[in-house]
């Protein structure tokens, strides 16, 4: 009896000693797959990115397309569009940089600059960053644009310029022929024949900051001067400024512009005012870099160079970068942010998707790219070499402040809705000027 309980108990430890083994082999291996799975997701980590710029409905279409194709060539990477429109945009971008909270990749004017490096020191210097080609850029024009302090600030998304945006179909009602090449005087002239024919059109598309490029255009072609000279002194006198008020007041009166009072829902984006995309204003100022974008909408069109004096001490075209794309400094995924914007600038794909809804293209091969495969607008790039040919010396960082240019765009404003003669409103601007300027400098 005692052998066959002994026999049984045995039989009992080996049945256990089994299901724990089996039991033990099957947590080892649970434990092996997890293992697995967690080697698999860690390898799968994705990177992520933000990229914030502002523009119009073919810009933003063309950069999430180019980010889309970035993104299935590395799905490691997730990159996280912000954009919008440009009013507001410096104002939320200082607040952003101030407060840690920028994007890593930022699209800025290059007007800014002095602006935002007064506030601080923000931006990764790219000619530090291995994974992005300088060399792809014309170095003359990195040099006047892009550094500030010996660092490389921004790369530049394509090469832009002041120009007359002309919808051929309106010239053709009045008669106009777009080859014209514009002066001050003939353009006045124009205008006015214009609105005498037909009193619901107006020759110029112009909210107060396109008017603000008329001011500062027509004193610069008066005096050969920066706007703002080196030194934070101004770069006209008063009989200067007051006759340029006393030009854009004449335009105002002959009916070359409407109403600020009817176009004031599109003050920053004249482009959009119906009266333009109806047909029932002829010109629009503004830069070449929008011009994928005022295309969509006007399809017989061209383009010609803002108006010059014939004896003009310098023409006052502006050529420059449509934007700078930079690299927030504190970014955590600098590396990463540096091989998307090198991507983005000098990839075929990226070339061909982008096209030019930045402006002609900044670099030498994506202008050849585009211009093989006919994606180069001939209308755009013939505007750029004339713009180029007849341009004005770089503007200097003061010049383009972005508050100065608040304090101009106020006073037009008054000018406009006949609030203050042409020569109060030279009075006021050098007033205010001389209480700013001082101001600025010592923020340098």
């Amino acid at each position: 009896m005692f052998k066959k309980i002994t026999s049984l108990l045995i039989s009992l430890l080996l049945i256990i000693s089994l299901v724990t083994g089996c039991s033990s082999s099957s947590n080892s291996s649970s434990s092996s797959k997890n293992s697995s799975e967690n080697s698999t997701s860690q390898k799968t980590v994705t990177l992520r990115l933000r990229f914030m710029w502002w523009g119009g409905d073919a810009r933003h279409k063309a950069t999430l397309d180019a980010i889309s194709l970035y993104e299935k060539e590395h799905p490691n990477v997730k990159i996280n569009a912000e954009y919008g429109g440009v009013t507001d945009y410096l104002q939320k971008l200082i607040t952003q940089l101030s407060s840690g909270t920028a994007p890593d990749l930022i699209q800025i004017d290059v007007t800014w600059l002095q602006q935002l490096f007064s506030q601080g020191d923000f931006f990764a210097d790219l000619s530090k960053l291995k994974d992005i080609n300088v060399n792809a850029f014309d170095q003359n024009f990195l040099k006047n644009y892009c550094y500030v302090n010996n660092k490389l600030i921004g790369l530049p998304t394509g090469i832009n310029n002041s120009a007359m945006y002309i919808n051929k179909d309106f010239f053709d009602k009045f008669g106009i022929d777009d080859k014209t090449v514009w002066t001050w005087d003939n353009l006045l002239q124009t205008a006015k024949m214009v609105h005498e024919k037909d009193k619901n059109a107006y020759l110029l598309d112009a909210d107060s900051t396109i008017c603000d490029y008329i001011l500062v255009t027509y004193v610069g072609q008066k005096t050969g001067n920066q706007w703002v000279k080196d030194d934070y002194t101004l770069g006209f006198d008063k009989q200067t400024l007051t006759e340029a008020f006393k030009y854009l007041n004449d335009l105002f009166e002959v009916g070359a512009i409407e109403p600020f009072s009817q176009s004031a829902p599109y003050e920053g984006k004249p482009e959009q005012n119906p009266m333009w995309l109806n047909g029932q204003t002829g010109m629009l100022w503004n830069w070449s870099s929008i011009y994928s974008g005022v295309k969509a909408n006007i399809k017989n069109l061209s383009l010609a160079l803002p108006p010059i004096d014939p004896n003009a001490k310098q023409t006052g075209i502006v050529v420059r970068p449509s934007q700078l794309i930079a690299i927030n400094k504190d970014s955590k995924n600098i590396d990463e942010a540096a091989k998307f914007l090198n991507w983005f600038f000098t990839d075929t794909d990226a070339i061909k998707t982008l096209k030019d809804v930045r402006g002609v293209p900044a670099t030498a091969d994506a202008r050849k790219i585009l211009s093989e495969n006919n994606l180069l607008d001939s209308t755009l790039t013939d505007n750029a070499n004339q713009a180029m040919e007849k341009m004005a010396p770089p503007e200097n960082g003061i010049s383009g402040n972005q508050e100065l240019e608040k304090i101009n765009t106020d006073i037009i404003q008054k000018l406009a809705y006949k609030k203050i003669t042409p020569e109060q409103a030279a009075d006021e601007l050098i007033n205010t000027y001389k209480q700013k300027l001082p101001e600025l400098k010592s923020q340098q």
